[in-house]
């Protein structure tokens, strides 16, 4: 039986991956930190290894009898980028997601890995510029990575590109919008359905993106260590739609009102400025609305199909 190395496993995604690759009948080892909340992985047939992704040690030894490696471990977080950044956490981010990249890949080359499956983001896809649907193609513009974990992401996925070319095989899954079961934190997304539920979204912005099930995200991942090309990247996505109408989805579902009122952008980055300002500053908690999100809410609607048809990824209905 073929033995995958899970990073970040305990995260949204990474506990999603996990389930698809024990479904898929890999065995499973997992990569997380001893502080690390492993209560969406905790009661399932798996293997743990302890260390942090910094400590590169920790991670070679994790995977010396492992055949391949999904890496999903990052920094998943939005901080300011203004005068009031804080410089420690914004380290953070590149020391996990690019450098610890960077020596991940390395060890596995030397210790002969098959295939590494990197976990990158759609927003390393750049846009065309009239706003039509986005593919693999593309790659971001410096204006379309408005804030430091999006950077880093793009940076991750040339760090996997970079490996690819020097003989390690890697390939790029790229989700767009997930959502789904495991989603504790909960991520930005998440934080949509959950402020919609308890009554605390009076309104959104006008813009388009792609959903998708966390689970057929999932399943990408674990199809790429066998279907996915080496120097490839995919599109993890399903449909394409308006936010005013995944709202009235996840009114449909609930069977609440959905929000009908339209804030123009410039309103919101006011008020995301604002509410950065006095919550991460004076509050030192995270902001409701971080900026990062508010100013990466233009038009993203891809084409998914290359990963349904080359990785058989599935779409499932919303």
């Amino acid at each position: 039986m073929a033995k995958v190395l899970i990073t970040g496993a305990n995260g949204f995604i990474g506990a999603n991956i996990v389930r698809a690759a024990i479904e898929k009948g890999y065995d499973v080892k997992v990569f997380v930190r001893k502080t690390s909340n492993i209560s969406t992985i905790k009661d399932l047939q798996i293997e743990f290894a302890y260390g942090d992704l910094r400590e590169i040690e920790s991670v070679s030894k994790a995977m010396d009898d492992c055949d391949f490696i999904i890496h999903g471990g990052a920094i998943y977080t939005f901080v300011p980028m203004w005068f009031w950044a804080d410089p420690a956490k914004i380290k953070a981010i590149y020391d996990v997601n690019v450098y610890a990249t960077d020596k991940l890949m390395e060890k596995a080359l030397e210790k002969g890995i098959k295939k590494v499956v990197f976990t990158s983001s759609e927003s390393a896809i750049g846009m065309p510029p009239d706003n039509s649907i986005g593919d693999e193609k593309l790659f971001a513009t410096k204006k379309e990575l408005p804030g430091h974990y999006k950077i880093s992401k793009y940076l991750g996925e040339l760090v996997a590109i970079k490996w690819n070319k020097k003989g390690l095989p890697t390939c790029s899954i790229l989700p767009t919008v997930p959502i789904g079961p495991y989603d504790i934190k909960p991520t930005p997304t998440g934080r949509i359905i959950r402020d919609f539920m308890n009554g605390q979204m009076p309104g959104f912005v006008e813009t388009k993106l792609n959903v998708v099930s966390v689970k057929d995200v999932a399943m990408a991942h674990v199809l790429a260590i066998k279907n996915g090309k080496p120097g490839e990247r995919y599109i993890a996505g399903n449909k394409n739609m308006a936010l005013r109408d995944f709202l009235r989805l996840i009114a449909d579902v609930a069977g609440k009102k959905a929000p009908n009122i339209s804030f123009p952008k410039f309103l919101v980055i006011g008020f995301s400025f604002f509410d950065e300002l006095v919550t991460w500053k004076l509050k030192h908690k995270d902001p409701k609305t971080p900026l990062e999100s508010v100013a990466s809410a233009e038009i993203r609607v891809f084409d998914c199909s290359k990963a349904w048809n080359e990785l058989k990824m599935p779409k499932t209905n919303l």
